[in-house]
């Protein structure tokens, strides 16, 4: 048993996901393990096969039926999955994040939440939600991270107070710098806006919107040349259909 769970870990570890899938299925089916099954699940998660990772999560519930982090899987399964109507998918990731917080209340649940209500709209509470996460774990840098966002209008100074935070923590978070250059832009301080463009590319070079953000940028500074040539590398990437779960932090 504990050949094959270290086969699958190796094949997972070098993105061989369809062995990885194989060897955590059967895995799973010998063990009766739900920890297993949850593995099992992930996996076919990534690979986008919806059905077969709710049935999974659905096999691993049914052993372990008050697992918080089981519920959170299925939460945020229906959060990325895109085989059903968005809407009555992030109800459904909402009541299952609901249905963990009664068995245990971290900080990594309640940001799936209030970016979950963020995609319903509920603004209010997902403001409560993320406060309530940084409460529970001042340094938790995905909640501050949605958090700045969500006051990005509001409030751009505790935005970027935020933000600010959320790199000290996590220094290559691309997507803080490259919120933090957003605003920044926006106050006129083009110097560090360049900069927080710049490190959002160093960490992801073929991120589509950092590319856009930044020949903008290098347009208004008259680099048209420079400009040009980033405008052109960002349109011939592919920006990933990744608005739904932008904001949803990664399960461990």
């Amino acid at each position: 048993m504990d050949s094959l769970e270290e086969r699958a870990e190796k094949a997972e570890e070098a993105e061989d996901l369809q062995m990885a899938l194989a060897l955590w299925e059967e895995l799973a089916t010998k063990s009766q393990d739900p920890a297993f099954f949850v593995r099992y699940g992930r996996v076919a998660e990534k690979l986008k096969r919806w059905e077969e990772a709710e049935n999974a999560f659905t096999k691993a519930l049914r052993l372990d039926p008050t697992s918080s982090l089981i519920m959170e899987n299925i939460g945020s399964l229906w959060a990325n999955r895109t085989d059903k109507d968005e809407s009555d998918s992030f109800q459904t990731a909402r009541g299952w994040f609901l249905q963990a917080l009664k068995y245990e209340r971290h900080a990594r649940l309640l940001t799936q939440l209030g970016a979950t209500y963020l995609a319903l709209d509920d603004n209010l509470a997902a403001r409560d939600t993320f406060d309530e996460a940084i409460r529970l774990d001042p340094d938790y840098e995905e909640a501050l991270y949605n958090l700045a966002v969500l006051d990005e209008k509001r409030s751009p100074q505790r935005s970027i107070e935020l933000l600010e935070r959320a790199i000290q923590i996590d220094p290559d978070y691309a997507i803080a710098h490259q919120a933090l250059g957003r605003l920044y832009q926006r106050a006129r301080d083009l110097v560090r806006a360049e900069y927080h463009f710049r490190r959002s590319l160093e960490i992801d070079p073929a991120d589509y919107w950092s590319n856009m953000y930044m020949a903008n940028l290098l347009g208004v500074l008259g680099r048209n040349e420079e400009a040009e040539r980033t405008y052109r590398l960002a349109i011939s990437l592919h920006p990933e259909n990744n608005s739904r779960n932008r904001n949803v932090c990664s399960l461990p």
